[in-house]
C-alpha cells in the first residue's frame, strides 16, 4: 500500500467515518431524549405537517369539549329544577282538585288555595335558580343555546329553552295573576273542573318539557363520549407517526457506541500508519 503524507486518505477516510457515527449518534440521543422520531420538519417535512393538522383538530375537539362539559352543566341544572316543578305540580293537583270539593265553605277553599299558591311560589324560585355559568334555559325569554360537538364549527348541537316561568306556555297555574303571589285572594270563585283541566295540561306540557331537557343531556352524554373516543384515536395516530421506539432507538444507540470504538481504533491504525515511512530515515 502506498501512503501520502499530503493526503493520508486513509485518515481522512477514518475521519469521515467517525464523523457520521457522531452525526447519528446525536440524532438517537435526540430520540431518546424527546421521545420522538418525527420532532421537526427536518426529520421528515409530509409526516411533520401531517401530524400538525392532527395536532390542530384535536386542539379544536379539546374546545368542543370544553363547550359541551359547560352545556351539559346548564342542562343538567335547568333538569335537576324542572322535576322539582314537575313534583310540586303534582302537591299542587291534590290542593287544587281538593279546593273543588262544594261540601267545603268558602275558608277551607280559600286554605287549600292558599297552599296551592305557596306550592307555586316554590315552583317559581326554582326557575329563577336554574342557573348555571350564568345561562338559565327555564326564565321568561331565554334563548336557545348552541353547543360545539366537534372540530367543525358548523357542527353544533341546539338546546331549546323551556321557559316555565307562570304563563310562559308551559306551566301555567291557571290563575287570574301570574306567580309569585302572596295568597289566592285573587281567585273570586271556587276553583272548578275546567281550572283542573287546565293545570293538568298544564302539567302534562311540564312533564313534556322535562322529557325534552333529558333527552338533550343523554344526546350530549353520547357525543361527549364520542369526542372522547376521536381526541384518543387521534392522539394515539400521532404517536405511531412521529413517536420513536426507545427500545429500537436503545439498541441503535448500543450499536453505534461499538462502532465508534471501532472507528477510533481505525482511525489509531490510520495515523500510526504513515509513521512507518518514518523508520527509513532511523
Amino acid at each position: 500500500m502506498t501512503y501520502s503524507v499530503h493526503s493520508m486518505a486513509s485518515v481522512n477516510s477514518a475521519l469521515q467515518h467517525m464523523d457520521m457515527l457522531q452525526r447519528d449518534s446525536v440524532k438517537v440521543h435526540t430520540r431518546i431524549a424527546t421521545g420522538l422520531k418525527i420532532g421537526s420538519a427536518s426529520d421528515g417535512g409530509a409526516i411533520w405537517a401531517l401530524a400538525q393538522g392532527m395536532r390542530a383538530s384535536n386542539g379544536a375537539r379539546g374546545e368542543a369539549l370544553t363547550s359541551m362539559d359547560l352545556a351539559t352543566g346548564v342542562v343538567e341544572t335547568a333538569l335537576a329544577a324542572a322535576e322539582g316543578i314537575s313534583d310540586l305540580m303534582v302537591e299542587m293537583q291534590g290542593k287544587l282538585v281538593a279546593a273543588t270539593d262544594t261540601s267545603l265553605d268558602e275558608q277551607g277553599w280559600r286554605t287549600l288555595m292558599n297552599d296551592f299558591v305557596a306550592l307555586g311560589n316554590q315552583a317559581q324560585h326554582l326557575v329563577a335558580n336554574a342557573s348555571f355559568n350564568d345561562i338559565n334555559l327555564l326564565e321568561a325569554g331565554a334563548a336557545d343555546i348552541s353547543v360545539l360537538v366537534s372540530e367543525n364549527p358548523n357542527a353544533q348541537m341546539a338546546i331549546a329553552a323551556e321557559d316555565l316561568s307562570d304563563g310562559g306556555g308551559i306551566f301555567d297555574s291557571t290563575l287570574p295573576a301570574s306567580l309569585p303571589q302572596t295568597d289566592a285572594s285573587g281567585l273570586a270563585t271556587r276553583p272548578d273542573a275546567s281550572m283542573v283541566a287546565d293545570f293538568e295540561a298544564s302539567m302534562n306540557a311540564v312533564n313534556a318539557s322535562i322529557s325534552r331537557l333529558g333527552v338533550s343531556l343523554k344526546t350530549l352524554e353520547i357525543q361527549r363520549t364520542l369526542l372522547v373516543k376521536q381526541i384518543d384515536v387521534t392522539d394515539a395516530g400521532i404517536g405511531s407517526l412521529v413517536d420513536a421506539d426507545l427500545g429500537r432507538e436503545s439498541a441503535k444507540l448500543k450499536a453505534l457506541m461499538v462502532r465508534e470504538d471501532l472507528g477510533l481504533q481505525a482511525l489509531a491504525i490510520a495515523n500510526e500508519a504513515p509513521r512507518t515511512i518514518l523508520r527509513f530515515f532511523q
